[in-house]
């Protein structure tokens, strides 16, 4: 039993030292092993982040990050238009959030608008107890009071208006009784300032996106509301069940449409 125990220990060394042969040295073989498993980890650390043009179809690149960090990309350009920022959707409704980690592949869209003259009246309407909104009774009402003036911009169309509003009252922008065209809550780039909340959603008719949801004051105080509109990127909602050509202006919808507000005080 003991000779057969030694023979077998030496066979066993034999063994050993023919693969390790086969294979090269033990440190060549646990470097090439090491380098394999760094690859292949450096390689599932990666995330693939491709960019889309805004038909949410022509690739413009595709970039690797490593998953935790940040996206970190030069704005592209375009004859013609004006780079509006990255989205997250290839429709455009929800801006891309740069400031947050890539922790898988994703995919972004480059938000492009082109200058046409904007020849349309825009009027605040809603109601409430305001003064202007009482009188417009939910948009029954268009006058001088609810207009909004349009700056003299040869470059872009900007619209303003300055009012006194309450607590509660409710609002859109439009441009006639009917609604058209509206700018809703989901247009305010921000709801806050200071710290503070001025604005809430107060619910859209039916399952209308919320764009067209209604903007309720949460704050009573004077206020100067900036609308700035791209009309050469309108686009309609055709895929609605109340759809139909003669009343497309209510379907209208903007990925750049934005409004703006100061609050200067009670």
């Amino acid at each position: 039993m003991k000779r057969k125990l030694v023979t077998a220990l030496v066979l066993g060394a034999l063994m050993v030292g023919s693969l390790s042969a086969c294979g090269g040295s033990d440190k060549g073989t646990d470097a090439a092993k090491n380098q394999t498993a760094t690859e292949s980890e450096q390689k599932d650390s990666e995330c693939t982040v491709t960019v889309y043009d805004s038909d949410g179809k022509t690739v413009l690149d595709t970039v690797k990050v490593e998953s935790g960090k940040t996206l970190d990309i030069e704005a592209p350009t375009k004859d013609g238009y004006t780079f509006m920022g990255w989205y997250a959707t290839p429709e455009l409704s929800r801006a891309f959030d740069a400031t947050a980690a890539i922790t898988a592949d994703t995919s972004i869209y480059a938000g492009f608008a082109q200058y046409t003259e904007d020849t349309r009246t825009f009027y605040i309407v809603g109601s409430g107890e305001s003064d202007v909104l009482k009188e417009s009774n939910w948009g029954a009402v268009v006058g001088d009071a609810q207009k909004l003036t349009k700056e003299s911009n040869d470059k872009a169309n900007v619209y303003t208006i300055t009012l006194d509003l309450q607590a509660g009252d409710q609002f859109q922008f439009a441009i006639d009784k009917n609604w058209s065209d509206q700018r809703g809550f989901g247009y305010l780039t921000s709801v806050e300032q200071d710290g503070t909340e001025y604005f809430k959603s107060a619910g859209s008719l039916g399952d209308a996106s919320v764009k067209k949801s209604n903007i309720e004051v949460a704050v009573a105080g004077n206020y100067t509301f900036t609308l700035t509109t791209y009309p050469a990127e309108d686009i309609y909602d055709t895929e609605d069940a109340y759809y139909t050509e003669a009343t497309k202006e209510n379907f209208n919808l903007n990925p750049y449409d934005t409004i703006t507000f100061t609050y200067n005080g009670k």
